[in-house]
């Protein structure tokens, strides 16, 4: 397959799987709002009469918030000081970080201070599938009218693990 077929094949695929993820998440919406009202916590899924598998409500998990970040510090520190760390605010990392500028590989601060605690690195690249309005209407036209043939069907597809 060529470049061109490839990103046709991925533009397709990544739209079947973005309108697929919007009707599961609305049969999960519906089916829980089915399920509530006649109080189940579990429903079986069949074809013809054969049990495939079954839909849970899962059990809600116990989750844990501190109320006040500053009590327990505190209480750590007397109970636990060799747990606390010192530590720099995410928030301000993500403003201060930006504004330092390289030169030949060394970062420096907008005070003209350079450091050597931070360097500059490219991350990996990958692929985003944007679909313009025209080509997704084209792309669901091509699929629903099978004048687009996929490198692999629909069988192969579900295959895959």
């Amino acid at each position: 397959m060529g470049i061109k077929e490839l990103s046709l094949e991925l533009a397709a695929i990544s739209l079947v799987a973005d309108q697929a993820k919007k009707r599961k998440d609305e049969l999960r919406a519906q089916l829980k709002a089915e399920m509530d009202a006649i109080g189940a916590d579990r429903v079986k899924a069949e074809i013809d009469g054969q049990s495939i598998g079954y839909v849970t409500t899962t059990k809600p998990r116990k989750k844990l918030t501190i109320t006040n970040r500053r009590y327990f510090i505190q209480w750590v520190k007397e109970n636990y000081p060799t747990e606390i760390i010192e530590e720099v605010r995410e928030s301000f990392e993500k403003v201060i970080l930006p504004s330092f500028r390289f030169e030949h590989g060394m970062a420096i601060s907008t005070a003209g201070e350079m450091v050597g605690w931070l360097v500059e690195e490219e991350g990996e690249p990958y692929l985003t599938t944007k679909l313009s309005a025209e080509g997704r209407e084209m792309l669901i036209d091509a699929l629903s009218d099978h004048n687009f043939k996929m490198e692999v069907s629909l069988q192969e597809l579900l295959e895959i693990e």
